[in-house]
């Protein structure tokens, strides 16, 4: 039953309702002590009629209490009234992102503004280990100011297993925090190992910002259908329009990062909500800079740029595949450091593993002018790595080499290929020799090799390789 005004519970008095959903009723109190304005979420009385239930709130709700990050919303304290348990939050003024959803989408500059609020509210929270599980328009506040605030972060987490299908399909009446809102339900934001009832983590929560990106830049959903099995059906098996094909000034690398957030397999995403964010604030400086045209979709040259694509694993030995992606994983960032050159990231190259693509289509895609591939074969304490560097325009090669090596030669090799690259490219791009080892920790082959494999299975983020993850870690640092 409702609260009704002036109703007391604790040091705290009800002015008015502001919603409700699965998870509790929110109203607007007055904080008697300190004489403001907060927001006050009662929880289902059910919760508190489980002493199990009510455990995992409270240990969950102070992981999302540590959150602090100017666009999530504070979680001020968990507190009791007799009976009654409640969370105290800050209160926000304002309207909630579904209501500002427009027919044909926002203007790009904007779509892009707020995917990269959005972003950075995750990837604040996944670095805590904090996962939304629920992120949709209804539960992003935009406050007068405009900021993006992002609400009830892991509180979806917190509903009873046998009851979350039923909570996911309820509606929810208002938008938590805020006095306006609309019936929204949480089945079209799903991912897909959501709705097969499979373990989630940090990529669910992308998959739902991709949703999200491309409501905000479409104006209507990526997967749809009459009834909530009909959507879910989409979500598992249907390939969306890309937002290209919709809207013909959406910039490709916008349409990229959005289909990189909604691939089926978790696997295949884009990997952290930082990446999401960077890439999304490259995309913000270079429609300041005016060098995107919608109309001719070039590839920009002015500034030397390149992909560094997955290098292929040739070993006899399938699990020299850690060594295959780190190698290229690593002259990323050694070509990151040289001044002048634009280097595609991680995410961005390794969407590219195991596909049928050709380099005109890589260059295209990530408007980049050239692309840097090749294959590694580890034998032993014997080695061959096969570099070329490729033109993106025409296809012919800038440059290419094979190098046949001692295992322990590695750091060596990748000088010599960074220098190369360096001096191939267009701009003809200088740096002192040495110069780009520099800031290497370690000349041991041994802890490098146990790097780069903790590198491999950290990537895959799944709870299984993050604990091999750290076991390597952990021997590269021995």
């Amino acid at each position: 039953m409702p609260l009704t005004p002036a109703t007391r519970l604790g040091p705290y008095e009800i002015i008015s309702q502001l919603g409700a959903g699965g998870m509790g009723e929110v109203y607007r109190a007055r904080d008697l002590r300190l004489g403001r304005d907060i927001a006050l979420k009662v929880l289902p009385a059910e919760m508190n009629a489980s002493p199990e239930r009510l455990a995992r709130f409270e240990r969950e709700a102070r992981a999302v209490a540590g959150l602090n990050h100017p666009n999530i919303v504070t979680l001020f304290s968990i507190e009791d009234d007799g009976n009654m348990r409640f969370l105290t939050m800050e209160l926000l003024e304002g309207q909630s992102l579904d209501h500002v959803l427009a027919s044909g989408g926002l203007p790009i500059p904007r779509v892009i503004e707020l995917g990269i609020g959005l972003a950075d509210a995750l990837a604040a929270a996944h670095e805590k280990g904090v996962v939304h599980r629920d992120l949709k328009p209804a539960n992003v506040m935009l406050t007068k100011e405009g900021r993006v605030k992002v609400l009830d972060f892991g509180l979806a987490k917190l509903a009873d297993p046998e009851t979350n299908a039923e909570l996911s399909q309820a509606a929810t009446m208002a938008a938590p925090l805020s006095g306006e809102g609309q019936a929204v339900g949480t089945v079209p934001y799903m991912s897909p190992e959501q709705i097969r009832g499979d373990a989630v983590d940090a990529r669910t929560d992308l998959f739902a910002l991709g949703i999200v990106l491309y409501e905000l830049a479409a104006g209507r959903r990526p997967f749809a259908g009459a009834t909530s099995a009909d959507v879910s059906s989409a979500i598992l098996r249907d390939a969306p329009d890309t937002l290209s094909a919709i809207r013909a000034d959406v910039p490709d690398d916008l349409d990229r990062i959005v289909s990189l957030c909604l691939e089926k397999k978790a696997a295949d995403r884009v990997q952290t909500a930082q990446d999401v964010s960077s890439q999304l604030r490259r995309v913000k400086r270079v429609l300041e800079q005016g060098e995107w045209m919608t109309t001719t979709r070039t590839i920009p040259v002015a500034v030397p740029s390149i992909a560094v694509l997955p290098f292929v694993n040739r070993s006899r030995d399938e699990e020299n595949e850690y060594f295959a992606d780190g190698l290229a994983e690593e002259l990323m960032g050694m070509l990151a450091k040289i001044p002048g050159l634009r280097v595609a990231a991680r995410s961005s190259s390794f969407y590219f593993k195991g596909r049928a693509t050709t380099i005109a289509e890589v260059g295209r895609s990530l408007k980049v002018a050239s692309v840097l591939e090749g294959s590694v074969r580890k034998a032993g304490s014997r080695m061959r790595i096969s570099v070329q560097l490729v033109n993106v325009s025409d296809g012919y090669h800038l440059w290419t080499e094979t190098f046949d090596r001692a295992a322990d030669d590695i750091f060596a090799v990748q000088d010599e290929v960074a220098q190369a690259v360096a001096t191939a490219l267009p701009g003809h791009l200088g740096i002192r020799h040495g110069g780009l080892a520099g800031g290497r920790g370690t000349r041991s082959r041994e802890a490098y090799d146990a790097y780069l494999e903790g590198r491999f299975h950290w990537n895959k983020r799944t709870e299984s390789d993050a604990r091999k993850a750290i076991t390597f870690f952990e021997q590269s640092i021995a």
